[in-house]
């Protein structure tokens, strides 16, 4: 029993090399299978990515070619000395990193975004300048490449002055655009509305506030009186309450530009230039990057008012798994469009 009790216990050293060797066999395959997934992970990621950029791209470009020609004029526009006759072009810019096939850039030219700027005064049919409702919005218009003007959907002019919160004009307005602001908030049931200006307002004058639709009853030189229902035999009041500044019967006034959607062939960047914003120095924004290719080809030579874009993006990095395009995971959007503003 004493020499049965003396003998060491512990493991013999080819135990401890079967060990180690099943140790390494399972942390290696533990870690195969974490480089795998990581992998898996990161294409995954890169795909994803690659897909929303050619979506943000492809969505910006289709809604500013929807509005090509909107509020451009018959003449054209000249901007930073360059003309542009028609509401769109498409050309061949250059070749992608030796590749044969070219990549198209197209120019649009119209009234894109939020309108700069909303009538503070009513304005008649003749009239050859407009108020806008501070000079800040004003400033948005010069007598140069800031110069062409589309005022509520409808009148194609361009400025000859700014002076504060006033835009004089080449030629004439065709029709009556009724507005004006509040210089004052008014509660519910407020028949008495105050106005900044109510100069060319007139008695019968339909307007329209929030979701309501108003119309005057009456005139004074500093406010309007309105009914919400003419067929009820009291003055109705409003149903709403407004702030002051709030602006009735909007209308809006745009500046008509042109923009240039193109590639840089060294970032891969898609690039939207406005020529307005760069020719006083700005810089053309960057839309979207990993963007390889866009092809834009009218689906009719005769009557060009349908578009098909083809864009084709691709990974940030490549993939030394994946054979084709030099390691490159590719995904392509095709999108087809139609030009509404045409004349």
């Amino acid at each position: 029993m004493k020499e049965l009790l003396s003998v060491p216990k512990g493991f013999t050293i080819i135990e401890l090399m079967v060990a180690l060797v099943l140790s390494f066999i399972l942390v290696g395959a533990i870690y195969q299978t974490f480089t795998s997934q990581q992998k898996a992970y990161t294409v995954q990621d890169q795909v994803a990515e690659t897909q929303q950029n050619a979506r943000m791209a492809m969505n910006i470009l289709v809604r500013d070619m929807r509005m090509a020609g909107y509020g451009m004029p018959d003449t054209g526009v000249t901007i930073n000395k360059t003309t542009y006759s028609n509401a769109i072009k498409i050309k061949k810019e250059g070749k992608y990193q030796g590749n044969e096939q070219l990549f198209d850039s197209i120019t649009i030219v119209g009234a894109f975004g939020a309108p700069s700027g909303y009538l503070s005064r009513t304005i008649t049919p003749g009239s050859t300048e407009i108020y806008l409702r501070s000079s800040d919005e004003a400033s948005d218009f010069d007598t140069g490449d800031r110069q062409y003007i589309f005022i509520g959907g409808i009148d194609r002019l361009k400025v000859t002055g700014v002076s504060g919160n006033r835009l004089d004009l080449s030629g004439k307005t065709t029709v009556r655009y009724p507005t004006g602001i509040l210089s004052a908030a008014v509660e519910k049931g407020s028949t008495e509305i105050p106005l900044v200006d109510t100069g060319g307002l007139a008695s019968g004058d339909v307007l329209s506030m929030g979701t309501e639709t108003l119309t005057i009853t009456a005139v004074a030189n500093n406010s309007i009186t309105v009914d919400t229902d003419l067929e009820t035999a009291e003055n109705q009041g409003i149903s709403g309450t407004y702030p002051a500044g709030t602006v009735m019967n909007p209308v809006p006034v745009f500046r008509v530009t042109a923009l240039e959607y193109t590639i840089d062939p060294y970032s891969g960047c898609f690039l939207r230039d406005d020529k307005v914003m760069t020719a006083g120095g700005g810089e053309a924004a960057r839309l979207a990057g990993n963007i390889q290719d866009i092809q834009i080809t009218p689906d009719d030579q005769d009557d060009q008012t349908w578009y098909t874009i083809t864009l084709t993006a691709r990974t940030r990095n490549p993939d030394p798994d994946y054979m084709e395009n030099g390691g490159y995971r590719q995904r392509i959007l095709r999108s087809a469009v139609m030009l509404r503003n045409l004349r």
